[in-house]
């Protein structure tokens, strides 16, 4: 679930409904295992209060003949009001059912660590500002000027883009385009430096020209490529519906491997600047500040000894510094996330293959004990038997989608045995990653009620979403009949 302000500054909730459903052919027979997200509709919010926003989701929920019990996760962003221990939404859906687990969205987590990352570091915080003023710059004020750029970036896609608050993938593009067109964008203030006639325009041309061409920047720019190279491929990941808990937990996983092993290669990073500073001519030095200096009182037993080699200041305060705080809050802010996973642990592949038997007989106990009303006490046994059954093919599943497609697809006819094992492993598979899907709708919410469009009413808001956002569905519906009904019952002839 999440909310947005419509055009008529009505607070508009998504609700998205995750479930699993086993798909049959013409013959009944299980042919695919897919997770579904299905929108049904946007609801006016007038109290904003956590007590409010619970109490509509629960009337959502049961106004489409849905029962509370059956909850099973509840996926929302970081805000008090939605992940409150005590008293926010999660919370209180939490206490109408135990069992429905409170994911914060994976995406929205991502997005938080960098933007730490980037706003708690000065130099940092002011090399993205240079960006967004570059952008601005050629695009924002000047058609002219971007048309100067253009011409020497005529034969590639690759552009200045803009600097999104909330979107990290446009960052990443902005400094791709930065880093590959890099000579191109030299060219273009050089060559307005030189022949604008506008004294102005010639100041902030230069004032640009001449932060970037401090090699300080330069590696900055190879710096957040890289690591936006790696949060940008795992963002786009997250945001799949097809996304499950384990994938996640996966990709976080290797991004901190990646990240920590780059941390240990300052070198490689100061080589990619190198490579682009000698390109433009820019000289290979980092620039040499005045050290500020802490007053010393009489009982101090030391001096106090500040970094003087400007490269190793960078090194500490800016590489280090940088991807240290990713790293460690990679590792704090998915906590709960990761409890989650650890809970559904013996139903991963590669744990299932691999533990003994009093291991698996153990952890299964453990997680019939948090679902008793889900699972019956056979489901350790029923899981072991599974295991001796397919253990070969168990082994050859990467994730637990895997898993489920072997048990209800593949060898259906054992799926009736084991019947516990396949409500664990669609449980599993229920739990929600992110709320992308939510954050879709309110694009078609934006088309939909528009300037001109800004006084329908909350039903057909609702009917023209459901249209537009589950098409595929609706384009399967027998719309002539429809039509036909509706026309009967509107019809105000009489018929003698």
């Amino acid at each position: 679930m999440d909310t947005t302000q419509d055009i008529s500054k009505v607070d508009q909730m998504s609700q998205i409904f995750r479930y699993v459903s086993v798909e049959r052919d013409a013959n009944r027979r299980a042919c695919s295992i897919t997770i579904n997200e299905a929108f049904l509709g946007f609801h006016a919010i007038e109290d904003q209060s956590a007590a409010q926003i619970a109490s509509n989701i629960v009337a959502c929920i049961e106004s489409k003949g849905l029962e509370i019990s059956k909850c099973r996760g509840q996926g929302y962003d970081g805000a008090a009001t939605m992940s409150g221990v005590y008293s926010g939404v999660q919370a209180r859906i939490a206490n109408m059912e135990k069992n429905a687990l409170y994911v914060h969205c994976a995406a929205h987590n991502l997005n938080l660590i960098i933007q730490d990352a980037v706003s708690d570091i000065p130099e940092v915080s002011r090399f993205f500002d240079v960006v967004h003023n570059l952008y601005t710059f050629f695009f924002g004020e000047s058609i002219r000027r971007w048309a100067v750029l253009s011409s020497f970036t005529s034969e590639s896609s690759v552009t200045l883009k803009r600097l999104c608050p909330t979107r990290w993938s446009s960052r990443h593009d902005s400094l791709l385009a930065l880093r590959f067109r890099f000579l191109d964008i030299m060219q273009a203030l050089s060559k307005i430096i030189l022949l604008s006639s506008k004294p102005k325009e010639r100041d902030e041309a230069a004032n640009l020209k001449k932060k970037i061409e401090s090699f300080k920047f330069v590696l900055l720019v190879a710096l957040q490529t890289k690591i936006l190279n790696h949060v940008n491929a795992i963002s786009k990941a997250l945001q799949s519906k097809d996304m499950e808990l384990s994938g996640a937990v996966k990709l976080i996983q290797n991004a901190v491997t990646a990240l920590s092993s780059y941390r240990d290669h300052f070198e490689e990073a100061k080589e990619t600047a190198v490579t682009l500073a000698e390109k433009w001519g820019i000289e290979i030095k980092f620039s040499n500040k005045r050290i500020k200096k802490v007053k010393c009182h009489f009982d101090e037993l030391c001096m106090d000894e500040r970094l003087s080699d400007p490269e190793e200041r960078f090194k500490t305060t800016v590489f280090y510094r940088c991807l240290d705080m990713i790293i460690n809050q990679l590792s704090d802010r998915f906590t709960g996330m990761n409890a989650v996973h650890h809970r559904f642990e013996i139903v991963q592949p590669a744990i299932l293959a691999s533990q003994s038997d009093d291991n698996l007989i153990a952890a299964a106990s453990k997680l019939h004990e948090f679902y008793e009303e889900d699972l019956s006490p056979d489901f350790p046994g029923q899981l072991l038997s599974f295991r001796s059954a397919l253990q070969e093919e168990v082994r050859s599943c990467s994730t637990v989608k895997d898993l489920a497609h072997l048990l209800l697809v593949e060898n259906s006819a054992l799926s009736s045995t084991v019947p516990d094992v396949c409500i664990a492993l669609l449980l599993f598979l229920t739990l929600p990653v992110t709320v992308a899907t939510a954050e879709r709708s309110f694009s078609k919410l934006k088309l939909i009620k528009s300037y001109l469009r800004n006084t329908m009413s909350q039903q057909r808001l609702t009917g023209l979403a459901l249209l537009s956002i589950e098409n595929e569905r609706a384009r399967r519906l027998n719309i002539e009949s429809i039509v036909d009904d509706f026309a009967e019952a509107k019809a105000r002839r009489r018929h003698f």
